[in-house]
C-alpha cells in the first residue's frame, strides 16, 4: 500500500493545510483499520508524507498509528518492503514494527527529523535478511545506524546514502566498518553527502567487495578528498564493476580514470564529470581498455564546459557497443556537434545534449540516423520543447 498526498493550492493558506492534514489523517486511520482488521497480509508498505508542503510539528500525522492497530501483528508480519519518509519523528513506528517485522528485505528511510538513530539501528538489527537499504537526508548521528549493518553482512547487496551529513569530530575509522563487512555488496551509492573524507572512507578501501557491480560517488570538494580510497574500492572489486558514476572534481582525484581503465575491462555504464580538456583526454584514453561500454554520461555539476576538438576526438574513440550518450555537462557549436557525430559509431540510439538552436542540432542527429537507416522516434516531443533547452533524441533502428 502506498500513500502520497500533495496540494497545489496557491497562495499558501495555513488553515487550509491544517484541514487537509486532518482529512488525510482520517483517511490514513480508516485505511489502517481496513488493512489490519481482516486477514490481509501486506507485502509492501509506504508511509511517505514528503510531498506535504506544510506539516508543522504540532499537526501529528496519523501514519504514526499504523503499527498500533489490533491486527497489525498479522497484517505486517510478512512485510518485505518498507518506506518511511517525511518531516516527522519515526521512533514510534520503528519501535513497534521492530517487534512485528523481521523479514524486511528493502528498507528506505527519508528525513531524520529528530528520529532516534538507536531505534533505527535496532530496527535494522531485527531483520533477518535485509537486502537493500536507502537512507536520505539524514543529519542526525549516523554511526550506530551504519554499524548495525554488520548484522546484515551476509545478505546486504544494495546500499545508498543520499544527502547525509557525516560527522567531522568523531573517530572516522569506525563509521563504515559495519558496511565494510558486507562482502556480498553489489551496489554502493554515496550521493551528495557532506564531509566524505579520506579518513572516513578508509574502511571501505580496505574492504573486499568482490561482487560490487555499481559504484557511484557524488561529493563536494573537501580538504582531504578520498582519492586513494576510491581507487582502492575500484581496484578491489576485481573486474566485477560494470557501472561507475564519478560526479566529482576530477582534478582532485589523480589517476582515477587510469585506475578504471586498468581494473574495469567489463565496464558497461560510465557517468563522469568533465570540466577540462585534460580530463576529456583521460576519458578518451580510457576507451582503449573499456571497449564494451553501452552508456556514457557527462553530467553537469557546476557549469557547462565548452568543448571543440576534444569532443571530435571522443567520437573517434567511442566503442561500437555504445547505445546511449548524454552530454548534459558540455556545450558546443553545431559545427563541432556535426563533426562529432561524423566520427561516432553507428550504434547510438539515444542522445541528450544542450543546444540553443534546436532545429539545427536535431537535423544533424537526423542526418546521423539516416546514415545508419534510423529515424527519430520522439519527434512530437521535440516539437514541444523551448530554447535554450536540454534536448533528448531517440532513434529507431
Amino acid at each position: 500500500m502506498w500513500l502520497r498526498t500533495k496540494t497545489l493550492l496557491e497562495p499558501f493558506c495555513s488553515e487550509f493545510k491544517r484541514r487537509q492534514i486532518a482529512l488525510t489523517n482520517r483517511i490514513v486511520t480508516e485505511l489502517g483499520r481496513i488493512f489490519t482488521a481482516g486477514y490481509a497480509r501486506l507485502d509492501r508498505l509506504s508511509l511517505d508524507i514528503r510531498y506535504f508542503e506544510y506539516n508543522p510539528k504540532d499537526d501529528e500525522v496519523d501514519c504514526l498509528s499504523w503499527p498500533c492497530y489490533p491486527g497489525a501483528c498479522v497484517s505486517l508480519s510478512d512485510l518485505r518492503e518498507f518506506l518511511c519518509g517525511g518531516q516527522f519523528m519515526k521512533n514510534r513506528i520503528l519501535l513497534s514494527m521492530a517487534e512485528i517485522c523481521k523479514d524486511i528485505e528493502i528498507l528506505s528511510i527519508h528525513e531524520s527529523a529528530e528520529t532516534s538513530p538507536e531505534m533505527l539501528a535496532e530496527f535494522i538489527k531485527a531483520q533477518r535478511r535485509l537486502i537493500k537499504f536507502t537512507l536520505t537526508n539524514w543529519s542526525s548521528e549516523i554511526l550506530e545506524i551504519l554499524s548495525s549493518l554488520r548484522k546484515q553482512a551476509r545478505t546486504l547487496k544494495y546500499m545508498e546514502l543520499i544527502r547525509c551529513i557525516f560527522p567531522r569530530n568523531e573517530d572516522y575509522t569506525k563509521l563504515f566498518r559495519g558496511l565494510a563487512e558486507c562482502r556480498n555488496l553489489q551496489t554502493l551509492k554515496l550521493e551528495q553527502c557532506q564531509h566524505l573524507s579520506t579518513k572516513l572512507m578508509k574502511p571501505l578501501a580496505e574492504a573486499s567487495f568482490e561482487k560490487l557491480q555499481t559504484f557511484i560517488i557524488d561529493t563536494e570538494a573537501v580538504s582531504d578528498p578520498p582519492t586513494t580510497e576510491i581507487k582502492a574500492i575500484i581496484q578491489n572489486s576485481r573486474e566485477s564493476l560494470i557501472n561507475i558514476g564519478l560526479n566529482v572534481n576530477l582534478s582532485l582525484y589523480a589517476d582515477i580514470m587510469e585506475t578504471i581503465a586498468t581494473f574495469c575491462p567489463n565496464l558497461l555504464n560510465l557517468s563522469v564529470t568533465i570540466e577540462r580538456d585534460s580530463e576529456m583526454q583521460q576519458l578518451i584514453t580510457l576507451f582503449r581498455s573499456c571497449t564494451n561500454l553501452v552508456e556514457l554520461k557527462i553530467p553537469k555539476k557546476w557549469k557547462l564546459f565548452e568543448v571543440k576538438k576534444s569532443l571530435v576526438e571522443l567520437g573517434t574513440a567511442l566503442p561500437s557497443t555504445l547505445k546511449r550518450i548524454e552530454l548534459d555537462g558540455l556545450k558546443f557549436s553545431h559545427e563541432t556537434w556535426e563533426e562529432f557525430l561524423d566520427m561516432c559509431p553507428g550504434s547510438i540510439n539515444h542522445f541528450a545534449f544542450n543546444c540553443f538552436s534546436k532545429s539545427i542540432f536535431v537535423k544533424i542527429v537526423e542526418k546521423y540516423g539516416k546514415r545508419y537507416s534510423k529515424s527519430i522516434k520522439n519527434e512530437e516531443m521535440l516539437d514541444q520543447t523551448w530554447l535554450p533547452v536540454q534536448v533528448t533524441v531517440d532513434l529507431n533502428n
